[in-house]
C-alpha cells in the first residue's frame, strides 16, 4: 500500500515530464513546417499545439489538487485525457500523411 499522497504525488510528476516532450515535438513540427511546407505539417503543429495546452492544463490541475489535499483520490475527468488523446491522434495522423 502506497502512503497517503504519494500516488497523486508520482502523477504531478508524469505531467510534468510529459510537457517537455511535448514542447520538442511542437519545435520539431514547426522546424518540418518551415523547411518543408505542407498542409499536413500545419495540421501536425496544430494538434501538437492543443495537445501541449491540454498537457499544460492537466499539470496545472492536478499542481493545485496535490497542493490543496495531497491525499485527493479524484481523477482529472474525461475531457484533458480525451484532448490529449485526439491531439496525439490527429498529429500522428499528420506527420504520416506528410511523410507520404
Amino acid at each position: 500500500m502506497l502512503p497517503p499522497g504519494l500516488q497523486a504525488e508520482r502523477t504531478v510528476l508524469a505531467w510534468r515530464r510529459t510537457l517537455p516532450a511535448v514542447c520538442l515535438c511542437v519545435a520539431a513540427f514547426v522546424r518540418a513546417a518551415l523547411v518543408h511546407p505542407h498542409v499536413a505539417h500545419v495540421v501536425a503543429v496544430a494538434g501538437a499545439c492543443v495537445a501541449a495546452v491540454s498537457v499544460v492544463a492537466g499539470a496545472v490541475t492536478r499542481h493545485r489538487r496535490y497542493r490543496r489535499r495531497a491525499d485527493d483520490p479524484c481523477p482529472l475527468g474525461h475531457l484533458i485525457p480525451a484532448a490529449v488523446s485526439l491531439a496525439v491522434l490527429a498529429t500522428a495522423g499528420a506527420a504520416l500523411a506528410a511523410l507520404a
